[in-house]
């Protein structure tokens, strides 16, 4: 169930192309033993920032990698090639296609995703990453996002290994986590995954678990992964996530990620003349680098340059990603069937919200990227509504702010002094003092001015340097407005040649308004300013301290250098606050229909921090209930990847979950709620009433670094279940503009043997107007298990098409997954003999649906792979 869009679970276990594999071997074997020590150690760690190293002397080409699991960013993080932006968490067949294509334009070997953590606590930055909270159901997801891309040649690289559910001191903290929990609940969907599709590479976590890094993890990577799983592909660290040298060689890590080499390098050629590590160990890695190379069919293209990166917005990757996202939408309440909003000639629609006339497309961190174009909810709705209602009238207001960091400079009032077009000029020196000719002059299209991707190696690993970023501003109002600014190292900010931020020393602050930057938290002034008059803004700053090697791995990741630059913010004053408010509540008040459009972006949803609070940002609520009591067609569209509070729910008839749906989340939305498309989309995660409810609430974010995973098992909806509190909305939950009946559950035997399966069916009838799309989900049961086991488990669900009026069936098949748990007596998984199980068709996970009953044969079973 992303469930934000469903597409059927594999059937069983990927087959390995075994001649493929062998002739990467072949290949790989024949290239090792003509290498030098230094050639292999090369192989180990990055070039840059995406690729890694070429051996020119043998052809050996190089692997480029990049962002992520919602596009192809490319080579550049910041100010890139422009991307197809897909939803976030929907995985379908097409929209892999559009990956693909994407991949290739851009010359990428492998993609780096699928991100299969599982939310632990509603708070996590990352969670609009992930596909699910059950990790049944994001494993079989994540296989089939694999299959379709490795298919291609495209090398996919499922994360974060392991348990990288939380943003708040990631690089640091220590998750103690039961054995059961590790391996039904943090391992399983990628074990799940690794099965059925066989990932030609893996991502290691930043965190720890149970007191050792993810990326020097022997546990994990040799026991688990390499032994009992038998995965033989490439493992990488997440960014900047290597903590050790010999340590994590030893442990499995192939790949020591980004470049230029931080650890390894001459490091690991001194300690292998040292015999602190033996050879076998550099020639396993490197062979599985090499292997890699020939996956992706570069084994015989040993090119050194690429050509240039290309932004092809096609029209059929527009209408997939358009269907897909409308797909993934959740319809959570219809009270009077408000929608679809019926016939709209000569009525007026208030679209009003800080949401409802910008583009969220997805939250931020490694998934941001720029969209090819972006598309409103405002914008999309007025043009749909335009085509059928000639007659009716949209209008929009924002109503509110909800901004975290104060916005980046409006293209609109700013211009690079020497293009003349919207923008900075940033101009680099190899001096700390501005002085001499530059040795580097960009223009950059926005005051988000990070330093990484386009500097020379030396200068991201140490060498210092100083940067000035320069363009004119034009205020369209008079009035006293803010600047802002977060920089790494010390930095001025000047207005007209009158020092108005000064940031004297240098920030490892994770609060910083810069993604991965680690600076300052974001410093704001205000500024009278005179409308039309041109002024001069300048930032003068200069790179970090170059860490220090000799500090222990926490010392040294508080000072790594991910990234350097600095953030510019600028607001006009918006006036009084309390009024503008009044204006949307107005305009609702005066309208026929009011649409508010609220949620969050990818400042407030972002890797490198935690949320922190499940309430919307600002007065947003307030907001709702104001629009609600002034309206009774009041239609709520939430746009965030993760649950919220909803204290105005029983004042709304209609609310909508709307995710982020990448460039498309206009077009899907209006499709939506104009009823071109009967919503089918189903909740993949819980939405709580209140965050002490959710399972993680006593433990997280956990103390001294240290935080326990005390609800075990019972993660997500299985907490909810067993504990019997009543979510806000459950596990699964979705409405549809037409209503299904479930009858006729059956499987076609009742005993389950180690090897065998047993399919369950249930007819689907259409009991409405319309046709539409049902997510039937099948929960499994055990009676009076051995050890404590949750209510019940998602075990298989189908997404069927039903005509109006109309019955067809859906189908899953059970396995030895379906039923089994893990005994931490035996270190095995375990279907017990002469179990009694049942297994329930429903609409959701409160849902009693209908039930058949089976046994498991006789004989106890164990296995582990």
């Amino acid at each position: 169930m992303t469930t934000k869009d469903l597409v059927p679970a594999p059937s069983g276990p990927a087959v390995a192309d075994v001649t493929v594999d062998q002739k990467a071997k072949e290949w790989a074997r024949e290239k090792l033993s003509q290498m030098t020590l230094e050639e292999k150690v090369s192989l180990l760690t990055g070039q840059d920032m995406w690729r890694t190293n070429a051996v020119q002397r043998l052809g050996i080409s190089r692997i480029k990698t990049s962002d992520g699991p919602v596009g192809v960013r490319g080579g550049i993080f910041t100010d890139g090639v422009k991307a197809a932006s897909a939803p976030t968490g929907n995985v379908m067949k097409e929209v892999c296609e559009v990956l693909i294509s994407e991949a290739r334009s851009k010359e990428v070997d492998v993609l780096l995703g699928p991100t299969v953590c599982l939310p632990r606590t509603p708070l996590g930055g990352r969670n609009f990453e992930a596909y699910s909270e059950d990790p049944f159901l994001t494993g079989k997801l994540a296989a089939t996002f694999i299959n379709e891309l490795q298919k291609a040649g495209i090398g996919a690289c499922i994360k974060h290994y392991a348990a990288n559910d939380q943003e708040n001191r990631r690089f640091f903290i220590d998750e103690k986590i039961p054995d059961r929990a590790l391996r039904e609940i943090a391992l399983q969907p990628f074990q799940i995954a690794i099965r059925e599709s066989n990932p030609w590479t893996l991502m290691t976590a930043y965190n720890r678990i149970n007191g050792i890094y993810c990326s020097a993890h022997e546990f994990l990577i040799q026991k688990v992964l390499r032994g009992e799983w038998q995965w033989d592909g490439l493992t990488m660290s997440d960014w900047f996530g290597t903590n050790a040298i010999v340590p994590s060689l030893t442990a499995g890590l192939d790949l020591e990620m980004p470049g230029p080499v931080r650890r390894r390098g001459e490091h690991l050629i001194d300690a292998h003349n040292k015999s602190l590590v033996d050879t076998s160990f550099i020639d396993a890695s490197a062979s599985r680098v090499l292997e890699l190379l020939h996956k992706v069919g570069k084994s015989d293209k040993p090119d050194w340059q690429e050509g240039p990166e290309a932004a092809e917005d096609l029209p059929e990757h527009r209408q997939i990603l358009r269907r897909a996202g409308a797909e993934g939408i959740v319809l959570l309440k219809n009270s009077g069937n408000l929608l679809p909003l019926g016939t709209l000639d000569g009525k007026t629609i208030a679209v009003v919200g800080p949401n409802a006339a910008r583009s969220v497309a997805t939250g931020g961190g490694s998934s941001n990227l720029e969209p090819h174009y972006r598309t409103t909810p405002y914008d999309s709705i007025k043009a749909e509504v335009a085509k059928k209602f000639p007659a009716a009238k949209v209008q929009t207001h924002r109503g509110i702010l909800t901004h975290r960091y104060l916005p980046l400079v409006s293209p609109n009032v700013m211009k690079n002094p020497e293009t003349g077009k919207s923008g900075f000029v940033l101009s680099f020196w190899r001096n700390l003092e501005h002085k001499g000719e530059p040795f580097q002059v960009e223009n950059r299209p926005s005051s988000n001015l990070v330093c990484y991707d386009t500097l020379p190696p030396e200068l991201t690993t140490g060498e210092r340097y100083s940067y000035r970023g320069r363009t004119t501003i034009t205020p369209k109002t008079t009035g006293v407005h803010q600047f802002s600014l977060s920089s790494c190292g010390p930095g001025k900010l000047i207005l007209d040649g009158n020092v108005i931020v000064d940031i004297d020393r240098h920030w490892w602050s994770p609060k910083s308004a810069l993604f991965m930057s680690y600076g300052s938290p974001e410093e704001r002034v205000d500024v009278r300013m005179e409308a039309g008059r041109q002024y001069e803004l300048v930032l003068e700053s200069v790179s970090r301290e170059p860490k220090p090697y000799d500090l222990d791995y926490m010392a040294m990741l508080e000072r790594e250098e991910v990234q350097d630059g600095g953030r510019i913010g600028f607001l006009e004053n918006p006036g009084d606050l309390d009024g503008y408010m009044q204006e949307a509540v107005d305009m609702a008040r005066a309208s026929d229909v009011a649409i508010v459009v609220v949620g969050k972006d990818h400042e407030w949803e972002t890797e490198t921090s935690d949320m922190v609070s499940m309430d919307l940002p600002g007065r947003s609520n307030e907001l709702v209930a104001a629009v609600a009591e002034a309206n009774p067609n009041t239609v709520v569209v939430n746009q965030t990847g993760s649950p919220i509070t909803m204290p105005w729910l029983d004042r709304v008839p209609a609310v909508v979950q709307a995710w982020y749906q990448g460039q498309e989340q206009g077009n899907c939305l209006a499709d939506v709620l104009l009823g071109a498309v009967n919503p089918s989309g189903k909740l993949p995660i819980t939405f709580p009433r209140r965050i002490e409810d959710t399972p993680a609430y006593v433990n997280y974010p956990g103390e001294h670094d240290v935080t326990y995973y005390g609800e075990g098992i019972y993660a997500g909806y299985r907490y909810y279940d067993f504990k019997k509190v009543d979510p806000l909305f459950p596990f699964g939950a979705g409405l549809s503009y037409t209503t299904f009946e479930y009858s006729n559950i059956r499987l076609n035997k009742d005993i389950l043997a180690p090897d065998g399966e047993i399919e369950v069916a249930v007819d689907v009838t259409n009991t409405g107007s319309r046709d539409g799309k049902e997510i039937v989900q099948f929960y499994v049961t055990h009676i009076n298990p051995r050890l404590g086991r949750p209510p019940q488990e998602l075990k298989g669900w189908d997404k069927v098409s039903v005509p109006a009026g109309q019955t067809v069936t859906a189908r899953a098949v059970l396995d030895k997954v379906s039923v089994s748990y893990w005994d931490d007596s035996v270190d095995k998984w375990v279907m017990e003999g002469n179990a009694e199980l049942y297994v329930t068709a429903a609409k959701d996970s409160r849902d009693q649906g209908l039930s058949a009953s089976f046994r498991t044969s006789a004989k106890d079973f164990q296995w582990v792979n």
